[in-house]
């Protein structure tokens, strides 16, 4: 797909309108995670989820043995319910006071002086910022406000003009065509899966990639073995982001 994208920078939160036509460059969209990704907040997301989920629910169930990798906040709240009798129904009744309780929580938690941004963070997406044909978005398991607080805490927020979110879906692998949804509906761009990039730290950040045709990019900063994700052959593997002009030839090769 052959266009070009006028002021879409790192200050840029809304898109500029239409682009397509223009045959510039290739674009390309970088999807990113955040928990293990872009930053760690070592179980601020969780403390906080707990807390809402006890002051609404009255129960936590088994969340607290939950592996939150991968999932997305709808589904870590059936996972830890349902077993408690609550039903996918009922939790969605109660899902709006359990947001106002968990943003409120964390809000707090993630001030913490454990939370931390992880390396080449910054100066990859300042770099991403100036590319024309680079559109920077989100794809994570966080609800749209708690992705907002947690890439606040470090002013990451500001690079990404759009997102896909727990929000939208409470499986990882229907993402994706969200996503391209999204771009096409934002930026008057219809993008290849070939020409999407999904970047994250997990096993599941890979499938996610495979499930439509996407490129897998993984990065070791998560809490998974460098082996395990090196053995599910993603697209481009990195240790960490540190490596800008490396990860900026593999994503436009």
């Amino acid at each position: 797909m052959i266009c070009f994208i006028p002021g879409v920078g790192a200050e840029s939160t809304e898109p500029t309108g239409p682009i397509a036509g223009r045959g510039d460059v290739i674009i390309r969209a970088l999807l990113f995670d955040i928990d293990g990704t872009l930053i760690k907040c070592f179980g601020a997301g969780k403390r906080s989820l707990i807390r809402a989920c006890e002051e609404i629910f009255g129960t936590v169930g088994t969340m607290e043995a939950v592996d939150f990798q991968g999932k997305t906040d709808p589904l870590i709240l059936l996972e830890s319910l349902r077993g408690m009798g609550y039903g996918e129904e009922e939790i969605n009744r109660n899902l709006d006071p359990l947001k106002q309780r968990y943003f409120h929580h964390l809000e707090i938690n993630i001030q913490d002086g454990a939370s931390v941004m992880l390396p080449g963070v910054t100066p990859l997406l300042e770099r991403l910022s100036r590319e024309t044909g680079i559109l920077r978005g989100l794809l994570t398991g966080n609800f749209r406000e708690s992705a907002r607080i947690k890439l606040e805490r470090f002013d990451l927020y500001r690079y990404f003009p759009f997102g896909v979110f727990g929000d939208d879906a409470s499986l990882r692998n229907d993402m994706p065509p969200i996503a391209r949804r999204r771009i096409r509906d934002l930026f008057n761009v219809d993008l290849d899966y070939g020409d999407i990039v999904i970047i994250g730290d997990t096993i599941y950040d890979i499938e996610c990639a495979r499930a439509v045709g996407a490129v897998s990019l993984s990065v070791g900063t998560g809490w998974v073995e460098r082996e395990t994700l090196i053995s599910l052959e993603p697209d481009h593997y990195f240790d960490d982001l540190s490596d800008t002009d490396g990860i900026l030839e593999a994503i436009l090769a």
